[in-house]
């Protein structure tokens, strides 16, 4: 489970003890997820997908090294690049159920081939019922835009005509 979950411990989100740097009071328990699909879409052995601006805080390292039970090395080059790369990547197409968390899977992929692993971008590209066919564009929003009438419609849509499939597209880094 990622401990950027949501979810709450003692009354408090797993989140919160994430960022100041503490460790759980207890494991998450693993829920039921269902992937439905997991395509890979590309592989890239060059590309221009940015890389972390700012090395992890030891304090940060250290609550990764007691999470994984495993000593982990950090190395850190500078300055950062932000050209094309020539480290692996892949772009991930997945239709996945509520609760899966796609930053972990890139996470742990890296872990998996003992390297580091990141989301560089993530598309959903459905929630429940709504497809990105079905967002309102930011200049729809302006004043006699119509998108009052489009939300209408979207939420008026009979049971019927709802997309059921959630598919998220990412793109998952590797960098070995």
């Amino acid at each position: 489970m990622c401990s950027f979950s949501a979810l709450r411990i003692d009354g408090k989100r797993a989140y919160e003890y994430a960022r100041e740097g503490k460790e759980l009071p207890q494991e998450l328990t693993p829920r039921k997820v269902t992937v439905s699909s997991l395509e890979l879409v590309e592989f890239y052995t060059q590309h221009t997908f940015p890389y972390p601006q700012e090395e992890a805080p030891e304090e940060s390292k250290n609550l990764e090294k007691s999470l994984l039970k495993k000593k982990l090395e950090y190395k850190a080059s500078s300055p950062w690049p932000t050209t094309t790369s020539s480290a692996p990547a892949c772009k991930l197409r997945m239709t996945v159920s509520g609760g899966f968390y796609v930053r972990s899977l890139c996470y742990d992929l890296g872990i998996k081939l003992n390297s580091g692993g990141y989301m560089a971008e993530l598309v959903r590209t459905r929630q429940g019922h709504f497809a990105i066919e079905d967002a309102v564009e930011w200049e729809e929003f302006v004043a006699g835009g119509g998108w009052e009438d489009k939300v209408v419609k979207l939420l008026k849509r009979e049971v019927g005509d709802v997309h059921k499939d959630t598919q998220p597209t990412t793109q998952a880094v590797s960098n070995m």
